[in-house]
């Protein structure tokens, strides 16, 4: 097997995997410079049905992807790719593009990050978390941690195969403009279904537009009904999205809303944004004045049909760039 995108010192196998060891990385000189990235291992990569090696997550074209073995064998996820940093740098977020054919085998589910210094000692996670479907890239925050080596481990596939795929990988930096989601955690909800359904508040937050959060619709409590959202790290944000559930039903679809944000969770004041949703499955967006929050609060005054109940397959906030 042979990789012709970056020249190499030697080639050690390791494993089920393929170690590829190039020159040590320089140090950084100045924040201006740009870190070139290099596949140093993967555990898996398709060299014989398609051009799957894991180079290709790192070339620079988004029509090329490392794919693990398909052909021949198909070993199970996890699967891991690490990555070389030249220079060294402190980095605060990784990108993931998900390749961007017709098809989406290999697409990444859960996930895990972790960053070295050495290449071999990696340590906990500094991230772990699940991607949404879709073609678009994804972007994963962290706190700003110095590294010459980043790992990615795909816990899982999006459709519960046995393969990873990724169109591209990179790194952000401490000086890079990009708006970073924060991770969400759901603190309160005043009402859930989980007796008759599966229709718990976490739902609402899980990146599955298959789930969805419901309020309790067996003798439960009538409208207003609120969701409460903590943000970690607490940032400026300038909206939210709001997705309806995505079945043959629009029970629980909102109409009219109320928006707050709080720094402590506790004093949410006056709504910084509120109005009314259309009856439809497509995912709204409301903008707002940015402010910063650690909490925000999505109160449903009322529901499309004038039913008691409220639901939501995903509620997301829109950081200020």
């Amino acid at each position: 097997m042979t990789h012709t995108r970056f020249p190499l010192l030697g080639i050690f196998a390791i494993s089920a995997g393929i170690l590829l060891w190039g020159a040590p990385a320089r140090s950084a000189d100045k924040a201006s410079d740009k870190i070139a990235l290099k596949v140093i291992k993967v555990d898996s990569e398709e060299t014989a049905g398609e051009d799957g090696k894991g180079a290709n997550a790192v070339d620079g074209d988004p029509d090329t992807f490392w794919h693990t073995q398909w052909q021949d064998a198909s070993p199970g996820c996890p699967h891991e790719i690490i990555i070389q940093l030249d220079p060294p740098s402190q980095i605060k977020g990784l990108t993931y593009l998900p390749r961007q054919g017709d098809t989406e085998n290999g697409n990444i589910k859960e996930y895990e990050i972790y960053l070295s210094d050495d290449g071999k000692d990696f340590g906990k996670p500094v991230k772990a978390g699940e991607f949404e479907k879709g073609k678009e890239k994804k972007v994963v925050g962290f706190d700003l941690k110095q590294a010459g080596f980043i790992k990615l481990v795909a816990k899982s596939e999006i459709n519960g195969n046995a393969w990873t795929s990724i169109a591209e990988l990179g790194v952000l930096r401490e000086t890079d403009k990009i708006a970073i989601a924060p991770s969400l955690k759901v603190v309160k909800v005043d009402s859930e279904e989980t007796t008759a359904e599966d229709n718990k508040g976490t739902n609402a937050i899980d990146g599955k537009s298959e789930t969805f959060w419901h309020t309790q619709w067996e003798n439960g409590p009538a409208c207003p009904h609120e969701i409460i959202i903590q943000l970690t790290p607490a940032m400026k944000i300038k909206g939210f999205t709001y997705l309806p559930r995505q079945d043959d039903s629009d029970h629980g679809n909102i109409k009219e809303y109320e928006f707050y944000i709080s720094a402590d969770g506790k004093d949410f004041g006056k709504p910084v944004t509120k109005g009314t949703f259309e009856n439809n499955k497509d995912k709204k967006t409301v903008s707002m004045e940015p402010a910063t929050a650690a909490f925000v609060k999505l109160k449903a005054l009322s529901e499309v049909n004038g039913e008691a109940w409220t639901s939501a397959a995903e509620i997301k906030v829109i950081p200020a760039e």
